[in-house]
């Protein structure tokens, strides 16, 4: 079963939402939409991320062994930085988002990451995002 499923099967479980823990010992409250394909948070409070975000990250993982760095966009651009084309965050900016290199990228991960492993699917771990399966 794909990371989108798993996540969407738990969230429909626990009847739509959840709260899940942030590596920063926080919570982030995340609520599956109606149209059974997107979700809010609201530590991102700008974005309604495709469920698939989650099945793009697991790709990239298993295509870099289990495990890479979450990496970021603040205060670096698509392709530099701190979003190299090494991290998930890249992964994100590029293949979710669209973007290109050099491109400034909003950055979702720290919540992709708890959400992922509230979920059963990735360990969030400081610095690195690894697939639990």
């Amino acid at each position: 079963m794909k990371a989108s499923e798993i996540i969407k099967n738990k969230l429909e479980a626990n009847k739509g939402h959840a709260s899940v823990r942030l590596l920063n010992g926080g919570l982030a409250f995340v609520a599956l939409q109606s149209d059974g394909r997107t979700f809010v948070c609201d530590k991102l409070p700008t974005q309604h991320m495709g469920l698939i975000v989650f099945d793009i990250i697991e790709d990239f993982l298993r295509d870099n062994g289990g495990k890479a760095p979450k990496g970021g966009a603040r205060g670096s651009r698509v392709g530099e930085g701190k979003c190299t084309e090494d991290t998930v965050m890249y992964a994100v900016a590029t293949k979710y988002y669209g973007l290109k290199k050099g491109e400034g990228s909003f950055d979702p991960v720290f919540v992709i990451a708890a959400i992922m492993d509230w979920a059963g699917v990735a360990r969030n771990e400081r610095g690195y995002l690894r697939l639990a399966k």
